[in-house]
This record gives C-alpha cells, structure tokens and sequence, in this order.
C-alpha cells in the first residue's frame, strides 16, 4: 500500500525524485518514527530519499508552512537543511488522495488527507545531539560551547524564515503560535478530562482531577515506566503542571498585553531530536551540520493575534538542554551560554519584560515536555489497546526540573544573568554586526540577492564576522 501511495503522490513524470516506488528493486525501510509520523528510507539503486507520513488521527495543518522555510533555510541561509523534493503540481508536500485505483478504498481510509514529505536522506549518517547532557562529547566544556551554539542558531532560523511570512500562499494558516490552546488540548486528549477542569479554578475541579485520575491508573501496564509515571499521578504531578502552567498563560498574556513583542513572527523548536552537530574537541567548538524535522515552526500574524516572541523558542532550548535528564537538576553555566549565543545574534538588547518572558517561557517548556511525554501513554490510560511501540520517558523528571528551577529562582536573579552578558563591550560589537544584518534584511538590495541566488554568501560574511570576535575573545 506505501509503494502506491508514495507513487500516487510522486510519479516520477511529476516528480523530482529519482526513485521509483513501484520498482521491485526499490527497497522501502522502515526507521525510528516519532509521535506524529511514520518515517522509512527508500532507496533505488545508488539514490536514497527519506520519506515520512503524518500517522492517521494527526493533523499538522503548520506542515506546509514548514517546507517552505526548509526550502528558504536551504537556498537563502547558512542554516544545513535537506533538500524538500516537489511532487505532483509542484508541491512540496503531498497530500493522500482519496482513492488510488490500486488500493482498496477501505484501506486507503487510514491515510486520506494525511500529509508526505519527501527529502533527502542523511549520507554517511547524521550527527545527532544526544538527550542526555551527560553523553555530549567535552564534558561540561563541550556542554557550555555547543548551548552558546544553539542560541545562535535560535536567532539564525528566524531571521533565515522571517521573509517567508511575507509570501505565504493565500491557504496556509497556523493558529496558537503561543502554545497554550495546544497545550490545553493536548491534556484533554492524553487524560480524557473535560476543558473547564484543566483550569482548577475551584478546589472542586481539583478533586475531580484527582479522583478521574485515581480510575485511569489501574489501566496502566506493569511495565517500569508506566508504574513510575503512575506513582508521579497518585502524587499530583498533573496537578502541579495544569496549576503552573494556567499560571503561566494568565502572566505572560499580561506581560504581552503592558509589552507587546517585537515583530519577529518565526518561532521554531532547536532540541536534540531536530539538530545535527559535530564536535572539534581540540577547539572546543561545535558546528551545526544538519536541521531537520521543522513540523514545529509556526508563525504568528494579526490573524491569529499573536506575534510569537522569540524569547519563546529561547526558553524551550534552555528547557531541554538547562536540566540533568537524570536527576532534573538545573544547570545556570548552560542556561547562561545559551542566552550569550542567543543575545550575539540579537541586533538589541533584552527588555526587563522580554526576561519576564523567557523565564516564564522556560517553565513551558519543561511543561511541554512533559505532557507529550505523557501523550506517549495516552491510549494506555484510557484503556485502550495500542500497538504501536515507542520509548517511553517517566514525564515525572519534569515535575523535579521545575522545582529545580524554582530553587535556583530563590537565590538568583535572571535579569542580573541576562544584564551580566549584554553589557560587555564584545557584546556591543556583536549587536552592531546584527543590527546591520537586520538594516539590510529590510532594503531593497536583500530581495536582489534573494532573487539572483547570492544571500547565502552574504550572510557567510556574518557568519564569519560573529566567528571573529568570538576568537578574538577565546584567545585572550
């Protein structure tokens, strides 16, 4: 059945793949698939494409969206993408049809309307982030250069996709770029509880939560870490997250409403799974080799009323990459190289309200995390048979990193961190070199570069600037 879909889809009279599907000796291999999608390799011959399927029930209606700035980071940028190969009608992504003459319509229901993308695949592998900070080559050295790394690349990504936005096909739309109808959703489905309760406004509403949840946990299998993520239940671990993270959506929509965010309208999620990088261990330096998997770039417009504040994306790196994977301990020198990177890409410096912001954002992302790992058990509490087997994470390390948290807020301050950094005079001379970049972003000379195939180099020459005050600063 894959065969005729990827086919249907990507003939190779349409397409510019040169694989054929339906060949006996193309091989279709299956690899590690996420939450949301089927991914396989397909190869014909010496040409290998990677292919993946959003999984029936999923709707990714940011997808489109997400290609074409993977096509705008490739073609216009520094950031490494893969290529997006076009199908039918010239599209970047493809869409199952509703009938394929080969395939018995009752089948093809499972995948009708469901999205394709096809790009190319890895060679010679990819250097992948691993999860744990433990595993990162370097040790505590190696950490430190590769989240002064991502931060930069945070800012990168969005100013590579910002001129996206201003060309989006008339049927393109994605809404909640803040994350919390999503979020809110995410628990109705995971928990099969009622919207109204997921707020607690009243202690009635708690003791409904704890009394659902007390009925799921006997569906929970006997398996180590259903059992840990039960105990983290009978412990009021998704009542802390839902107090927490309604506390969340009430301060920043305040903070947003005193100090609406700049206009950068990209956000995008930079965490292992969506990162590839390579380490020179005798510099001590890292270099991005690979971005992938960017189904989580959303972006924010008057429709959808909300500007996305960068400092989002900040505080969801700094979620993933700030806490021990193990312990859920926080580590503030990883916290602090991250911001840094993040703030020599920036042409300005950061408001007390954006800090406001980026302390908040980094609690929702923790909390985010923990409720698509507690998705990954979604169909077992409700008791519901699942065949589909994934790795599976306790979501409990997420309650202890935002207690972690919590403690290092009662003795630090944020803002004296973030002042610390953007004061220094090598900081000044990053910010002049950003503030030019964006100068030229906004002038007429960036869409002829655009058009005649010449901004990437322009922004090597960025790169390359930023690379040499860092230097200059490493070798003193």
């Amino acid at each position: 059945m894959l065969r005729q879909i990827f086919a249907s889809c990507y003939a190779l009279k349409d397409a510019d793949v040169n694989v054929d599907f339906l060949s006996p000796e193309t091989t279709i291999k299956p690899i590690d698939s996420g939450r949301l999608s089927f991914a396989f390799i397909a190869q014909h011959n010496e040409h290998q494409v990677f292919l993946k399927i959003i999984k029936p029930g999923f709707v990714r209606s940011n997808i489109p969206f997400s290609v074409l700035c993977t096509e705008a980071c490739r073609l216009h940028s520094t950031i490494p993408t893969f290529k997006t190969y076009r199908g039918i009608n010239g599209q970047l992504y493809q869409v199952v049809p509703d009938k394929i003459s080969t395939v018995p319509s009752a089948v093809l229901s499972l995948f009708s309307g469901q999205i394709i993308i096809i790009t190319e695949a890895a060679k010679h592998g990819i250097d992948c982030l691993p999860e744990s900070l433990t595993e990162i080559p370097g040790g505590r050295n190696g950490q430190i250069a590769l989240m002064q790394t991502l931060g930069e690349y945070i800012v990168k990504v969005s100013d590579a996709m910002h001129t996206v936005v201003q060309n989006l096909p008339a049927d393109i739309d994605t809404a909640d770029p803040a994350g919390f109808i999503i979020g809110r959703r995410v628990v109705q489905d995971v928990f099969s509880i009622d919207e109204p309760i997921t707020y607690l406004r009243t202690n009635r509403d708690r003791h409904d939560l704890r009394v659902h949840i007390e009925k799921m946990l006997s569906n929970l299998a006997q398996s180590d870490e259903a059992q840990a993520f039960g105990r983290g239940l009978e412990q009021g671990h998704l009542e802390i997250i839902l107090a927490r993270f309604n506390q969340l959506e009430q301060r920043i929509e305040e903070n947003l409403a005193k100090s609406p965010a700049q206009n950068v309208p990209i956000h995008n999620e930079v965490k292992p799974a969506n990162v590839g990088a390579v380490y020179n261990a005798a510099e001590n330096r890292w270099r991005i080799t690979q971005s992938f998997d960017f189904d989580n770039i959303a972006f924010g417009n008057a429709k959808n009323g909300d500007h996305t504040p960068l400092e989002k994306d900040l505080g969801r790196t700094l979620s993933f990459f700030s806490f021990d994977a193990n312990t859920g301990e926080f580590y503030p020198d990883n916290a602090r190289a991250t911001i840094q990177g993040y703030l020599q890409r920036l042409p300005r410096k950061l408001t007390k309200d954006e800090i406001d912001r980026l302390k908040d954002y980094l609690q929702l992302g923790v909390i985010t995390s923990y409720l698509w790992r507690s998705s990954y058990f979604a169909d077992e509490l409700c008791g519901k048979e699942n065949n589909i087997q994934l790795a599976r994470l306790d979501p409990g390390i997420h309650v202890l990193q935002l207690k972690a948290f919590d403690e290092w807020l009662a003795t630090n301050d944020l803002h004296k961190l973030v002042a610390m950094i953007q004061e220094s005079s090598t900081m000044d001379q990053h910010r002049k070199i950003s503030a030019k970049a964006l100068h030229f972003r906004n002038s007429r000379q960036y869409n002829i570069k655009r058009d005649n195939g010449t901004l990437k180099s322009y922004y090597e020459d960025i790169d390359a600037a930023h690379e040499r005050i860092t230097e200059a600063v490493d070798s003193e």
